[in-house]
């Protein structure tokens, strides 16, 4: 297990599937339908989010469907290219133009923005995974992948067992503007509208069935804390919580927005769960 300065515990296999084992189930999917998908010019965003989804399912830890509706199933897979990404600079997941289309891939500069928020059945903590990819070789949009990751690393650096969400706000805020980066989430269930994150909210344990019911996802919407500017709450109040910035570049709007999508528990030492990082390392991004 390595160990930053601030107690930070990363990497350690261990500690990954004990935090959360329902993401580890659904990162663990997204990672096997890139590598089988990732050199086809041919594959949409529904082949591909059906199938990770088909990973995520063979699983009967896991719920069927993610708790994060619309879009269908609680996922979203978003193609864009360096030449154009506009379609992974999206406002939120649930409006219609962000839902999964017959866009294809391009696997020489293309970019995947894929998210998923299916509910681990035993423990009911939802298994939410996210993050961001680019499959080509231009400088300037590894460069920024590389700055994204970076900017990430410092905000969750800045937690400590007593930081409050105000407290991650304004480290996320400023190590994302000292390298020239802005990126706030927008949640329409928080009432400042743009956060960094939020609390993961634990379902009684059943378990659950392999569907949600309405109000089982009512609860997970409606009872996060949210990751926002002067933010009371203390981290280590609840069990786990995300840090997921969504970041974009004001001085070059034609880089693609990139979300990396992180869980943390601030109890005792602060053990992270970075499984979004993965696909980059594949790819030589981080």
């Amino acid at each position: 297990m390595s160990t930053t300065e601030n107690s930070i515990s990363l990497r350690h296999p261990k500690a990954v599937e004990s935090l959360n084992r329902g993401r580890k189930i659904v990162a663990d999917a997204f990672r096997d339908t890139l590598h089988a998908l990732c050199h086809r010019d041919d594959v949409t965003e529904i082949e591909f989010r059906d199938r990770w989804h088909r990973g995520i399912s063979e699983s009967e830890e896991m719920t069927w469907d993610g708790w994060y509706t619309p879009p269908l199933m609680g996922m979203s897979v978003l193609f864009a290219t360096a030449a154009d990404p506009s379609r992974v600079n999206f406002r939120t997941f649930r409006d219609k133009n962000s839902f999964v289309s017959a866009r294809t891939l391009d696997p020489d500069n293309g970019i995947v923005l894929g998210y998923a928020s299916n509910v681990h059945r035993r423990t009911g903590l939802p298994g939410d995974f996210a993050t961001t990819v680019y499959l080509g070789r231009e400088p300037r949009v590894r460069d920024h992948f590389a700055r994204a990751r970076e900017a990430c690393r410092e905000m969750i650096s800045a937690v400590s067992s007593g930081s409050t969400a105000g407290d991650l706000h304004a480290a996320a805020l400023d190590a994302l503007a000292r390298r020239g980066l802005s990126g706030t989430t927008h949640s329409d269930t928080d009432p400042d509208g743009h956060n960094v994150g939020h609390s993961l909210p634990r379902l009684p344990v059943g378990p659950l069935g392999r569907t949600l019911r309405p109000e089982q996802i009512d609860k997970l919407r409606h009872d996060r804390l949210f990751v926002r500017r002067g933010g009371e709450w203390g981290l280590a109040s609840v069990e786990q919580f995300t840090v997921e910035p969504q970041v974009v570049s004001p001085e070059d709007p034609t880089l693609p927005k990139i979300m990396l999508h992180y869980v943390l528990n601030a109890r005792r030492t602060v053990t992270v769960c970075d499984a979004c990082e993965d696909p980059l390392r594949d790819l030589d991004l981080a």
